[in-house]
């Protein structure tokens, strides 16, 4: 197996042991990007200027606000408030209010972590489907996995032209490997629900009685803290 910089998440996090691989590594790169942005990024000017731009969702808020360093975070969001209190008109002009009504509706809504971490997770849907046409041996890896959260899945399928002569057969594995694993959790989940009768309080749980939660990872991934 050829490991580099660029696979070395794939490798340690296909291996069948969580409900979405995918959301494994797109947490870990949140976490380092948050990292990032209460350390070095607070100086670069570049940095600032994102966040001054784009801020933080409330989701990357809490995150930036669970850590130590508090100081950082007070820094950024003084260059943000800054810049936004900039785009404030007094006025009495209705179109120019209307204006503002956008830029501030959707303040809290961008986001310069989501964007980071959206532009990493795409170079990995894409090197899925490369290690899948590349590596003979990958092939194994995916289908060992318990498939992945619905929007993991979408997106694999998305850029599955980059398994270039092999994008049939990728197509075939992953969308068979997915149905397979819905047939099963829906099982549990039926289970699941069985068990709640009375009449099946003795029966064993047979692997169901983590159904839900699965079904929760499942249907909106699993979310960095």
């Amino acid at each position: 197996m050829n490991y580099h910089i660029g696979n070395m998440l794939i490798y340690q996090e296909f291996n069948g042991k969580n409900e979405c691989p995918l959301c494994r590594i797109r947490n870990i790169l949140e976490k380092r990007l948050v990292d990032q942005y209460l350390n070095e990024s607070v100086m670069e000017d570049f940095q600032r200027r994102m966040v001054n731009e784009l801020g933080f969702c409330s989701h990357h808020t809490e995150m930036l606000r669970s850590r130590p360093n508090k100081l950082s975070l007070a820094l950024q969001h003084i260059t943000r408030l800054t810049a936004l209190k900039g785009k404030i008109e007094v006025t009495e002009d209705a179109k120019a209010a209307d204006r503002m009504a956008d830029t501030f509706m959707r303040s809290g809504k961008t986001c310069v972590i989501c964007e980071g971490v959206e532009v990493n997770m795409i170079r990995y849907y894409k090197t899925v489907a490369e290690m899948y046409c590349a590596e003979e041996k990958f092939k194994g890896i995916l289908l060992s996995t318990n498939g992945f959260c619905l929007e993991h899945f979408g997106a694999l399928l998305k850029y599955a032209k980059y398994a270039r002569g092999k994008r049939k057969e990728y197509v075939y594995e992953l969308t068979k490997l997915e149905k397979e694993v819905l047939t099963k959790l829906l099982e549990d989940l039926q289970w699941f629900a069985a068990k709640h009768d009375y009449r099946n309080a003795d029966k064993p749980w047979n692997g169901a009685e983590n159904a839900l939660e699965r079904s929760v990872y499942k249907l909106h991934g699993i979310e960095a803290k």
